[in-house]
This record gives C-alpha cells, structure tokens and sequence, in this order.
C-alpha cells in the first residue's frame, strides 16, 4: 500500500529547501558561493531569516530519513541488482546529467551578474544530497538482504516502537552522539559529497555524512514496521513540536543572538551541538507525524506535485538566479522582492516542467520514469 504521507513529506522538504535558498539570498556572504544577493532588508525579512534557523537544522535530514523510508519500500519489490539499476536511473542519471548541463547555468548567470569570469565546471552543487543518498543505498544493500532472507530478526524493532517515546530515544541518540563527538562549527553544514558523480573532489565531511547515513537507516528501519511506526508519530507530533520550539528558541537566546552581536555565549558549541541535534529530530518527528494525521489521502494536488517537485527542484537554481538578477536591483521593497522573486521561480520551473514531461525518452534525466 502506498504511504501518500512519505510523498506529502519529500515534495514539502524540497518546495522548503526552495524557500530556504531564496531567503539566504538576502545574506550578502552567500556571494561565496554563487548566489546572486541583495543587501537591503526589512523587519520582515529579519523574521524570516530569524524562523529559517529553525529549519535549517534538518532541512536535509529529512530528505534523508524519507529517503530511507522510499528505498524501504522499493526493496519489497526488487532484487539487489533490480535496485542498484534503479537507482542508478533514477538518481544517478539526473544527477550527471543535471552537473554538467543544468547546475552550470546557474553559475552562468552570477558570473554575468557580477561581471566576473566564468570557468565551466559540472558539480553537483545544490543537487549533492543525490550522491550521498545513492552511496548510501548501496551501503544498505546487506541489510535489505539480511532482512529478506530472515525477516524475525527486525521484529524487535516493531516491539520497541509500539512505546512511542522509543522512536524519540532511537532517533536522537545516535544524532546526539555524533554531534558530541564530531563537534562542528556549523552544525546545519550536511554537504558530504561535494563531487562530480563517481569522481571524488573536495573535502569530507564526516558529521554531514553520518547524520544523513543515519537518518537513512532509521528511515528504513522505522518505515518498515508499518503502522506501528505511522502510530507512534502521529502520538507525539505535538510533544516533539513543543520540544523542538523550545530548543530552538533557547538555541536563538542563549547561543545564536550572542555569537551573532559578538558577544560571549551562554553553553559550548559541544553543548550548543548536542541540543541542536536532539531539536532537529524533534522537527522532524513532528512534521512526519502531522503529514501522517492530515496529509495521508490521495488528492490531485499531490498527485501532480509528487511528480512535479524533483524536476523543480533540479530547475530552481539557475531560475532562481535569473529573476534575481532582474528584480534584486529594482525599488521594490525587500519583503516584495522576496514574494516576486519565490512566486516566479517556482513559476517558471512549474512551465519548465511540463515541457519536459512531455519529451518521451528525455523525460528520465530529469529524475522522472520514462
């Protein structure tokens, strides 16, 4: 039976990651890596960055987890080799592709705007999260095995779950040790993969790829003991809802606004770690939880959003890039600028897409089926 609530979750993770680079568009440092910026703010804009700090602790985690939980039920009906295969077309065929022929128009466009030099270079980019989730398939490959072969030994996970405060304690623990331990000076900093598909470039990020690693197992894991795990999360969604507002406006009084005045702090960047890490799960125990309770039922919206939102997603920067530069440098006001630009990106990339949809044996590069 298909969960509508997993693709509920991935189409509103990816229009948020949209939302995301948008507003970061507002931050002058982001010109360090291409983005195309525009250094005049408002109190609302200020808001918006301000709430963006509480999603940016598991913007990508939650890619992850429900990628997990997709390649838990693709598993049921393929072989190892039958899943590789498909992986392979349905991430690392749009992954390459879009590196060399999408992602550097992007970059095209800062470059002109900024009159600086363009050196062609196909990267991932904003599309990293692809790579890291096809390695990590492959890295789960014995346990899709193991399970298939002896289905009991999973069985316990199903007991435990029935306890809805174990899936909080199972999900944080390992996240809050791999904060402790690997202590980053910017925990929101997933990117582990940097790398042109299958060749690798630039640096390792042991905390981002462990946490996502993480993420996918438990998603796999928990997804796969059925309505035991969709129960428990429905039960908690507004526990871990209270829970992760707290934390995150404790995070924002006693960490951040200080370290942002360049003031003393009031805990470790350790401690500051291991409290963010246990409120990105909260988020996302929450958000899964209320996608099961309200946004379970098959409805044309999502239909046709389910299908639209990777090509979107794959389209949205260099769209994004493109009406920036024409309307960052008008008199409209920030919070205006902002509307025009979101609502004309994901506008454009909604044309975008049903072009491509309709170009028979063209339409796989761009992560849909054939």
């Amino acid at each position: 039976m298909r969960r509508y609530e997993i693709d509920s979750i991935r189409s509103i993770a990816l229009l948020l990651l949209i939302f995301y680079h948008i507003i970061i568009s507002f931050i002058p440092e982001t010109i360090a890596i291409g983005f195309i910026v525009t250094k005049e703010k408002d109190n609302l804009i200020d808001f918006l960055l301000i709430l963006s700090q509480a999603l940016n602790i598991w913007r990508m985690p939650i890619l992850f987890f429900v990628g997990g939980m997709a390649l838990s039920f693709s598993s049921k009906k393929r072989s190892n080799k039958e899943l590789i295969n498909e992986r392979l077309k349905r991430i690392m065929l749009p992954l390459t592709f879009c590196s060399f022929f999408i992602v550097p128009f992007g970059y095209l466009i800062s470059a002109n705007y900024y009159n600086s030099k363009f050196s062609y270079l196909p990267l991932p980019a904003y599309l990293w999260f692809l790579n890291s989730i096809f390695y990590y398939s492959l890295l789960l490959l014995p346990v899709i095995y193991l399970k298939k072969r002896n289905a009991k030994i999973f069985k316990v996970i199903d007991k435990l779950l029935i306890n809805k405060f174990m899936i909080l304690f199972l999900f944080s623990l390992p996240l809050i040790l791999i904060a402790g331990i690997f202590n980053p000076k910017d925990y929101s900093n997933f990117v582990n993969f940097p790398l042109l598909p299958f060749l690798p470039v630039g640096d390792f990020n042991a905390h981002g790829f462990f946490v996502g690693l993480i993420c996918f197992i438990i998603g796999y894991l928990f997804v796969s003991t059925g309505d035991v795990f969709w129960n428990s999360v429905k039960n908690l969604k507004f526990i871990t809802l209270f829970l992760a507002v707290i934390l995150f406006l404790q995070r924002l009084i006693f960490y951040q606004f200080p370290a942002w005045e360049g003031g003393s702090v009031s805990y470790s960047l350790q401690v500051s770690n291991i409290l963010t890490a246990f409120e990105s799960v909260c988020w996302m125990v929450s958000f899964t939880g209320l996608a099961s309770s309200f946004l379970s039922k098959k409805n044309p919206i999502l239909t046709y959003i389910t299908a639209a939102v990777f090509p979107i997603y794959i389209f949205h920067m260099p769209v994004q890039f493109l009406i920036s530069s024409l309307v960052y440098p008008t008199s409209l006001a920030p919070i205006l600028k902002f509307i025009t630009v979101f609502s004309l990106t994901i506008s454009v990339c909604i044309i975008l897409y049903e072009v491509v949809k309709r170009l028979q044996g063209f339409r796989i590069v761009f992560g849909l089926k054939p």
